[in-house]
């Protein structure tokens, strides 16, 4: 991953303290307006401050596909920008409206967008348009049907944090060292039950496992693991105590880790070896934890489950090289659903344990899908899944 290169500094020395040492900071806020627009098959996209607006047409025609019995629709949604790179796309489901919302990096003007509808309606705005401000994208939606955003700034080298809803955000950037570090990537934002905010991240400069809240009020920075090269492809999730549970990868061991509060203290250890990048985590209301993971050394799907301490591991898909880009969601029976990317085929897959045993099978191979892979079970049981098109520069999204 390149590197962010710092243009600005905006928040006072953090004193951190290693070893899970803390620090609370009260960074600055700042709230923006923003205008919606609504298209069918097109998408404007504003360049920074300017004035200067670029219009992308691109098919919007839907198309449907059957896996194990259920009908999948599939639909292009939105213009991600034709410069190289990821769009780190999250979504969320408003468990009221049952309007899926999606935050995603758009890349030739490098801002935060949010795209919102339903199958056949989508609508989008900016929530951050600073410029180079928007990647690891994570969005979580709270009980309020409020939407919280964490992201990675390269411009500024920072953590950000978006908060609020269509038309109205606060952006407040939550971990900006005045010492010029660079943190920041692979973001993951959960909520607890009283609507608090909870991010795991990685320091890139000092190769660690970060976490920061603000349930206390003002947001805390932990340095969680520094054993080595620690902490990319983070993932978070809450429990029903409020206790956090984080996977992430070891660079330095090729090791899959996790980490958690859940006894007091935080503790960590290994999960799997040889395995761990594109990790994504899950707790269901038996407080088990699920994780899906790539395991680089096979080039295979891999998933955990257990708690800490004890952990009982499957390889889910081995077919050529499948895994890359894992998310993870549980329906209200605690079944797994798993999206990820099949290198090989160029395709988006979808695994899932609901009738008993692991099934696999490929939901889009229409052209190179299925990287940027994030995946939500609304209420109903609906699977939501967003993914990269990037042979046509596009976002898509599926739903059951």
């Amino acid at each position: 991953m390149q590197k962010g290169i710092t243009f600005a500094l905006l928040l006072l020395a953090a004193l951190f303290v290693f070893s899970c040492g803390d620090a609370s900071i009260n960074p600055t806020t700042t709230t923006t307006s923003t205008t919606t627009s609504t298209g069918g098959g097109s998408t404007s996209t504003t360049s920074g401050t300017s004035s200067t607006t670029t219009t992308v047409t691109f098919s919007t025609t839907t198309s449907t596909v059957y896996i194990y019995g259920d009908k999948f629709y599939l639909k292009n949604i939105a213009y991600a920008g034709s410069a190289i790179g990821n769009t780190y796309s999250s979504l969320a489901v408003d468990r009221i409206t049952k309007t899926v919302h999606l935050a995603y990096y758009q890349r030739d003007d490098e801002d935060l967008n949010h795209i919102y509808g339903k199958l056949t309606s989508w609508s989008w705005e900016n929530i951050d348009y600073n410029k180079d401000v928007g990647q690891f994208t994570s969005m979580v939606m709270d009980t309020n049907q409020k939407m919280h955003v964490s992201y990675y700034a390269p411009r500024d080298s920072a953590l950000y944090y978006a908060y609020g809803e269509t038309g109205s955000w606060t952006i407040t950037p939550v971990d900006d060292p005045l010492t010029g570090e660079d943190v920041g990537y692979y973001t993951s934002a959960a909520v607890d039950s009283n609507n608090k905010t909870h991010i795991s991240y990685y320091d890139w400069d000092n190769q660690n496992l970060k976490y920061t809240t603000n349930a206390s009020g003002a947001w805390i920075l932990l340095i969680i693991d520094s054993i080595g090269n620690v902490g990319k492809y983070t993932s978070i999730a809450i429990d029903n105590n409020d206790r956090i549970h984080i996977s992430y990868y070891d660079q330095s061991n090729s090791n899959l880790k996790y980490a958690t509060n859940k006894s007091g203290g935080w503790q960590t250890e290994i999960v799997d070896t040889s395995s761990g990048q594109y990790s994504s985590i899950a707790v269901d209301s038996n407080d088990e934890v699920h994780i899906a993971y790539y395991q680089e050394a096979n080039d295979d799907l891999k998933y955990a489950l257990g708690t800490s301490g004890s952990w009982v591991k499957e390889i889910i898909d081995s077919t050529l090289d499948v895994g890359q880009f894992a998310s993870i969601a549980l329906d209200s029976n605690n079944k797994p659903h798993i999206s990820y990317y099949d290198k090989d085929n160029t395709a988006l897959k979808y695994a899932t344990q609901i009738s008993g045993s692991w099934n696999a099978s490929t939901l889009d191979n229409s052209t190179d899908v299925g990287q940027d892979t994030s995946i939500v079970i609304d209420p109903d049981d609906n699977i939501h899944i967003s993914y990269y098109d990037v042979t046509n520069n596009l976002i898509k999204y599926a739903v059951k």
